[in-house]
């Protein structure tokens, strides 16, 4: 295990969790994995609540019961609530193929990620600088929660809009039913690294590099192939691994203040996702004024990403359930 893995795993999983012995943010799998961890840890009494309020969604019929494969549809009721409630988790992705006044009605393309600058309290910018000035940092607001939706611009406001339009009684069932399922997808968003931050250069990236969307790699973009680290594993078996971490982890350990699951993020980005490789190559092309080349990812960097990957889906996971039993559990 290399140094810097070392450091981050310690970091992010074994100090929070206290265990005991595309370019969306993430995609389809691992939102459905975020989603499926929480649901394991939930009392049945907890989900019928949860399919409770999904069914409320103004899309329901057509996002959720017309989507359904064939083999959920043979399956039993419980294996179908399950499934409806991993299709709320990826829900507020699929919006973004809605055309005219739907798409202006559902999708909220700021909410799945934070500018780098954006900071709060004492947290520090998820900016990596490669030759350049930091950028002036953004100060977020820290008194109260966010009443308005129109007044969300980044993934930590919209977890706490949502979550306090979920736990508000005088809430519609359609504004609980989407609420839901924004958050179920933005916990998931924050613990990707790459939405947390960019890389900022002089020249070819003074705005920043939309969290490694202006990386070519040799499969996609290393925004994309972050999202999609978990993919290619056997899903099931991916499950049984973190359902089975969550199960010796020390639930009353967890942090559960949403600037410190940006900070995590951050973290990673920092000692792991932009390697010096990539920070040279950035730098020479500037210097050479030429083209920014396809980067090759090693195949350490590749498995690093998945171990990471699984560990942050693991977290969410865990830290999603968390949220919905201090909501909804009464």
């Amino acid at each position: 295990m290399s140094v810097s893995r070392r450091i981050i795993y310690s970091i992010c999983l074994i100090g929070l969790l206290g265990v005991s012995s595309q370019s969306f943010a993430w995609d389809a799998t691992s939102h459905r994995l975020t989603a499926y961890v929480a649901w394991e840890a939930l009392t049945p009494a907890l989900r019928t609540k949860l399919s409770t309020i999904i069914e409320k969604h103004p899309r329901y019929q057509s996002d959720f019961i017309d989507a359904m494969p064939a083999n959920i549809m043979l399956a039993s009721e419980q294996e179908q609530a399950r499934w409806i409630f991993g299709q709320a988790a990826i829900w507020p992705d699929a919006v973004r193929q809605l055309q005219g006044d739907e798409l202006i009605r559902y999708n909220r393309p700021t909410w799945h990620y934070i500018d780098g600058a954006w900071i709060r309290g004492e947290a520090q910018q998820g900016n990596v600088y490669v030759g350049a000035d930091p950028l002036p940092s953004i100060h977020g607001e820290s008194t109260g929660p966010i009443e308005h939706e129109e007044d969300v611009t980044n993934v930590v406001e919209g977890i706490e809009f949502n979550l306090a339009v979920l736990e508000n009684p005088l809430s519609s069932g359609r504004e609980r039913a989407i609420a839901l399922s924004w958050v179920l997808h933005l916990i998931g968003d924050i613990h990707q690294p790459l939405h947390s931050g960019a890389l900022v250069s002089s020249e070819l990236f003074p705005s920043g590099d939309r969290g490694g969307n202006g990386i070519a790699t040799q499969s996609g973009n290393l925004h994309a192939r972050w999202d999609g680290a978990l993919r290619n594993q056997p899903f099931e078996d991916t499950l049984r691994r973190m359902n089975s971490f969550v199960r010796q982890s020390n639930v009353a350990e967890i942090d559960m203040h949403v600037d410190t699951w940006l900070q995590e993020s951050r973290q990673i980005l920092y000692e792991f996702a932009y390697p010096d490789e990539i920070k040279a190559a950035v730098l020479r092309s500037e210097r050479l004024d030429s083209r920014l080349s396809e980067f090759a990812l090693d195949d350490d960097y590749a498995s690093e990403m998945q171990a990471l990957s699984e560990d942050r889906v693991t977290l969410a996971g865990i830290r999603l359930s968390i949220a919905l039993r201090r909501i909804l559990g009464n």
